[in-house]
C-alpha cells in the first residue's frame, strides 16, 4: 500500500465491480463464446454469425447511436437484434430472440468467481460502513453472490452516464447523505475510477494489482493498493481478522 495523500477517516465506501472485486475478463470471454455458439445452434438467422461479424455489427450500432456507449446492456440487445435481422429474421422475432439471448448472456457473465478473501472483506466492511457499488457494467449481483453487501448499486444506462462522468458519483453521495470527501471509492480503472471519483471530490483507493505506473495517472488517488485485502487493516483496525 502506498499513500499519496494524508489519510483521513471516511464514513462510507463505494466499490467498482468488474476487475476490482473479481477478474472480469475470463467471464466475459466465456459468456461471449456461449452467446455466439447459442446463436449459431438455435437460430437459422445466426448460423453464420462468427466473432468477426458480431464485433462488426456492434461497432456499426455504436457508430449509429453513440449514446449506447453508456448502456452496455441496451447496446448488446440492439446489436443482437440487428445481427439476427441481417441474418434474415423478421423484426418482431429478432427482438424477442435478442431478449432471450441477452438473458442467457447475462446469466453466463454473472456466474463469476469471487474469492473467499473478498467475501470476508466485504462482509466485515459492511458491518462498519455503508457500502454502495458504482459500475459501468451489467453484472447481476444476486447471481454473482454479491447482492448482500451493498445498500445501493448504481449502474450506467437508462440516461445515467458511465464513469468517469459525474452521474453515479453525485447520486451516491446524495443518497448516502455525505460529502464526497467522506466517501472512499475503490476501483481499478485509471480513468473511470481514479479520475472520475477524484473529479467529484471522493477519496480514492486505486487497486493496482497489475503493477501499473502511477506516474501515468492524470490525478493521484489517496492511496494505491496492491491487493484489495489491504483495506482491512486500514479501515477496520483491530476488528480485522481475515479467515
Amino acid at each position: 500500500m502506498v499513500f499519496f495523500r494524508r489519510w483521513q477517516p471516511v464514513k462510507a465506501l463505494s466499490f467498482d465491480l468488474d476487475d476490482t472485486l473479481y477478474d472480469n475478463g475470463p467471464h466475459i470471454a466465456r459468456a461471449e463464446a456461449w452467446m455466439l455458439a447459442h446463436l449459431r445452434s438455435e437460430y437459422l438467422a445466426g448460423a453464420m454469425l462468427d466473432a468477426e461479424r458480431w464485433h462488426a455489427c456492434k461497432r456499426q450500432v455504436l457508430l449509429e447511436d453513440p449514446a449506447l456507449h453508456h448502456d452496455v446492456s441496451l447496446a448488446r440487445r440492439v446489436s443482437l437484434g440487428r445481427a439476427l435481422r441481417e441474418g434474415g429474421m423478421d423484426g418482431a422475432s429478432a427482438e424477442r430472440a435478442a431478449a432471450e439471448v441477452f438473458a442467457g448472456f447475462l446469466a453466463e457473465r454473472s456466474a463469476i468467481a469471487v474469492s473467499a478473501s473478498t467475501h470476508t472483506l466485504l462482509a466485515a466492511l459492511a458491518r462498519r460502513y455503508p457500502l454502495v457499488a458504482i459500475t459501468n457494467g451489467n453484472l447481476d449481483l444476486a447471481r454473482a453472490g454479491l447482492d448482500g453487501y451493498f445498500r445501493t448499486v448504481y449502474k450506467a444506462g437508462a440516461g445515467t452516464l458511465m464513469k468517469p462522468a459525474p452521474d453515479m458519483f453525485v447520486a451516491a453521495a446524495r443518497d448516502l447523505g455525505l460529502a464526497p470527501a467522506e466517501i472512499l471509492h475503490v476501483g481499478d480503472h485509471e480513468r473511470s475510477d481514479v479520475l472520475g471519483a477524484r473529479r467529484q471530490g471522493y477519496r480514492v483507493a486505486w487497486l493496482n494489482d497489475g503493477q501499473g505506473d502511477w506516474r501515468r495517472l492524470s490525478q493521484l488517488p489517496d492511496l494505491m493498493l496492491n491487493r484489495l485485502e489491504e483495506l482491512g487493516p486500514l479501515l477496520l483496525g483491530h476488528e480485522w481478522a481475515p479467515s
